[in-house]
């Protein structure tokens, strides 16, 4: 038990250190560099202050958890202590790794078609990954997580997490070879973060020199395989800046949202709602109609400089905020997304079938100073959904594999009841 909270604690610690790191790559490290060359910073003090509080707020959540936030989110935190036979866990670990196995040929096929078709076309021009192969991929990416949410912590098993381990992240690390760098670490972040929760590696220096080396491959490689340049005179300047989503905060506090609903209930809801079937909430968004109308889509539709690309704007979750209820929305909403993230943290660390959707949703927490605030949790209940249906398929195949014994050894009774009679 004691090895087990040694390992959500390190894990806690991994989990808040990336988030600095990421609020220092999309929000800080642009001003930084253009304070320290003599640059004109377009970022202001103001900004800057809110991006600090939106920082604070989200420790104060997840290190703190007074008992009144504990007893509003208690509905929430039941959902991770449903109760399965181990039985049923077992079935849908077993056929779970099958599945991963079987779809990842495929996955595999379909990521060296893409990345062959993008060998010839610029970063953000041409076309981006089609409807049929993100289902592939991502039915790829949830077996994966799912197996590894059920792995039983034994030396037996650790052959088939290293191979699904593998399996899941490979296509995913083919296909940002030349295209988003999110795509790949949607799948090896997760798995960082079971693997230490579980227990399965320690915490140590060398440990924590090769996530320095990991984050940097993510950063850079990506990158220039697909064509960015970030060398000569200003060049990691630019590059970082381009990724920064402070200025971008700061230029559109001011949105008119008249007319349109509130984008953060929208993001929240994006996965749930049918909002094209309702007609409601939606916009056009690179020349489709029937979006739904979230912040990152309303960024770049306003932007002229995206026009005939797929790069977009991004989003940034204290914006999404700000919009919603000001200064006041960024601190409180800050404080849950910490208290929300500390929570999936500690549901990650022991055998369960949700385990893989609370590690998705840390990965995409990292990503959230460029992002919106829904993305971390709009999918979660359409994973949840899946994820009993798939519990329930493991059920029936168990029920009627115990069935089939059961009927078998019947029969080898009769015959051994019989058998003397009949001689």
């Amino acid at each position: 038990m004691r090895n087990g909270e040694e390992a959500l604690r390190a894990t806690s610690r991994i989990f808040f250190s990336a988030f600095v790191v990421s609020c220092l790559l999309f929000w800080w490290l642009p001003s930084i560099l253009f304070r320290l060359s003599g640059m004109h910073d377009p970022v202001g003090s103001w900004a800057l202050w809110m991006s600090v509080v939106g920082l604070g707020t989200f420790a104060l959540g997840f290190f703190v958890s007074p008992r009144k936030v504990r007893s509003f989110f208690q509905p929430l935190i039941c959902l991770p202590k449903l109760k399965f036979e181990s039985r049923t866990l077992d079935s849908c670990e077993w056929l779970s790794y099958q599945a991963t196995v079987l779809v990842a040929l495929l996955a595999l096929a379909i990521a060296t078609r893409f990345f062959l078709y993008r060998l010839g076309t610029a970063y953000g021009q041409g076309e981006g990954i089609p409807r049929d192969y993100q289902v592939v991929l991502y039915l790829h990416l949830f077996l994966g997580l799912l197996y590894l949410g059920l792995a039983k912590t034994k030396p037996e098993n650790a052959r088939r997490i290293l191979v699904v381990s593998v399996l899941v992240a490979l296509p995913r690390l083919i296909i940002s070879l030349r295209w988003g760098r999110f795509f790949f670490a949607q799948a090896a972040v997760p798995i960082i973060f079971i693997a230490l929760a579980r227990g399965w590696v320690r915490l140590s220096r060398k440990l924590i020199l090769s996530f320095g080396v990991f984050a940097a491959f993510v950063i850079f490689v990506p990158a220039l395989t697909r064509g960015d340049y970030f060398f000569g005179p200003n060049g990691l300047i630019n590059f970082f800046s381009a990724g920064s989503t402070l200025r971008l905060f700061q230029d559109n506090v001011g949105l008119d949202l008249s007319g349109k609903c509130p984008p953060l209930l929208v993001s929240l809801t994006a996965k749930t709602i049918p909002y094209s079937l309702l007609n409601v909430c939606t916009m056009e968004y690179l020349g489709s109609k029937g979006w739904p109308a979230t912040l990152d889509r309303i960024l770049t539709e306003n932007d002229p400089a995206t026009e005939g690309t797929l790069e977009g704007t991004g989003s940034n979750y204290l914006l999404e905020l700000y919009l919603t209820g000001g200064v006041t929305a960024i601190v409180l909403g800050s404080v849950v997304f910490g208290f929300s993230s500390r929570c999936f943290v500690r549901w990650i660390g022991r055998r369960s079938a949700f385990a893989g959707i609370w590690a998705e949703c840390l990965s995409r927490a990292l990503f959230a100073p460029r992002s919106n605030l829904g993305y971390v949790y709009e999918k979660i209940p359409a994973l949840v959904v899946a994820t009993l249906v798939a519990l329930w398929i493991a059920w029936l195949a168990h029920a009627r594999s115990t069935a089939h014994r059961c009927n078998t050894a019947a029969v080898r009774t009769d015959v051994l009841i019989e058998t003397p009679e009949a001689s």
